[in-house]
């Protein structure tokens, strides 16, 4: 009768434990700029928390940090923080290499938030880490299409480059880090090879063709006046370009029906 009673006790402990533990993982972390991501752990096994669903606000799209390995035209990997204007780096499977023609915008120091996505090759042993802010936009293998990096998940599939070829690459894990610096880089075609994963040059807005339509305006810019890497923030031109944008939205034009977005949120198996 004792034992019974005293399972029940426990049962009940451990259970209040697991509501206490889940109320004390909301962790806020802020970056010195970009991102603040508050995570609450909504899902708890053996007393450790398996999944936080995080929001930010996004100040601005941090996009990539420097250590991030980009391929040469030699096949070498240079890390993104050395990449200069007119460097030729792998953009898509085809063995295909296009300059560097700008950085939307660049900061060299500091440390800010990123998505840590854990990917396997479902083809071979081939393995890489991809760093990335939430609201940029990679390609999904499944759908072809490019999706908010916060909105993979645990074995979903993104497009990974092997052999010049694209193979699904499986989702292991997602953690949220800290990583030195962040980077923006502005290829031809919008597109661009990061630590062998198909990415776009784009973030907040969902739709990758129409965000490159419409920064093909920006490109002829940059042909007039030349490409920077030192633009902290989103320069001037391409600000005007984002608040007539929004303006369009708000009017209901039909050319922005389809691009959502981002809202913030994502999740991630762990924290740094």
């Amino acid at each position: 009768m004792h034992t019974s009673v005293d399972c029940k006790i426990l049962a009940m402990v451990r259970s209040l434990s697991i509501v206490v533990l889940i109320g004390k993982n909301i962790i806020v972390v802020n970056s010195q700029s970009g991102y603040d991501s508050t995570c609450t752990c909504d899902s708890v096994s053996s007393s450790v928390c398996m999944k936080y669903t995080c929001s930010t606000t996004a100040r601005g799209a941090a996009c990539f940090p420097g250590s991030s390995q980009i391929t040469l035209v030699d096949g070498t990997f240079k890390p993104l923080s050395y990449i200069q204007i007119g460097d030729k780096v792998l953009v898509n499977k085809n063995n295909t290499y296009e300059p560097v023609i700008s950085f939307i915008h660049a900061k060299h120091k500091g440390l800010f938030d990123f998505l840590s996505i854990k990917i396997h090759s479902a083809v071979s042993n081939l393995s890489s880490t991809l760093y990335v802010s939430a609201n940029h936009l990679i390609f999904d293998f499944d759908s072809g299409e490019a999706k908010f990096a916060g909105k993979f998940h645990v074995s979903d599939q993104v497009q990974l480059i092997e052999n010049n070829q694209i193979v699904p690459g499986k989702i292991i894990s997602v953690q949220l880090t800290k990583q030195e610096g962040y980077y923006a880089p502005l290829t031809p075609s919008g597109t661009i090879v990061i630590n062998g994963v198909l990415a776009s040059n784009y973030a907040t807005v969902g739709n990758h063709g129409l965000a490159h339509k419409v920064m093909s305006i920006y490109r002829w810019w940059i042909h007039l006046i030349g490409g920077s890497k030192w633009n902290e923030e989103i320069p001037c031109m391409l600000q005007i370009m984002l608040t007539i944008e929004q303006i369009i939205r708000w009017c209901s034009g039909q050319i922005f029906t389809n691009s959502d977005i981002y809202d913030g949120k994502f999740q991630v198996s762990s924290l740094a």
